[in-house]
């Protein structure tokens, strides 16, 4: 069972500046949590249960420990939620109609 975070910033209404450098204590504190970036997306192996109270433990944290130009972090947050990752399905791979599997073997 694999979970996802996803976390994107509020780039339209705040500077790109701030919001990159938001970005990257997330990034590196995700990934201290135990989470693996796979493109602007937070995996884990944990629950979701786990995984989200593991996810909102990082921002409450920079939300305790940080102010970017006297705001609190989560005023920079667009989207942040997750989901189960078994119910995800990859539209970039064949189908599993396409993939053919030969029970011959050559040697």
């Amino acid at each position: 069972m694999s979970c996802a975070v996803v976390i994107n910033l509020d780039y339209e209404n705040n500077s790109e500046i701030v919001c990159q450098e938001i970005w990257d204590a997330i990034k590196k504190r995700m990934i201290e949590a135990g989470f693996r970036l796979d493109n602007r997306v937070f995996i884990t192996n944990r629950d979701k249960d786990e995984a989200c109270t593991s996810a909102r433990r990082v921002i409450e944290d920079m939300e305790e420990h940080l102010e970017f130009d006297q705001k609190k972090v989560f005023r920079y947050l667009k989207d942040f939620y997750a989901y189960d990752m078994d119910h995800t399905k990859n539209l970039m791979l064949p189908s599993n109609d396409e993939i053919l599997v030969s029970t011959k073997s050559k040697f």
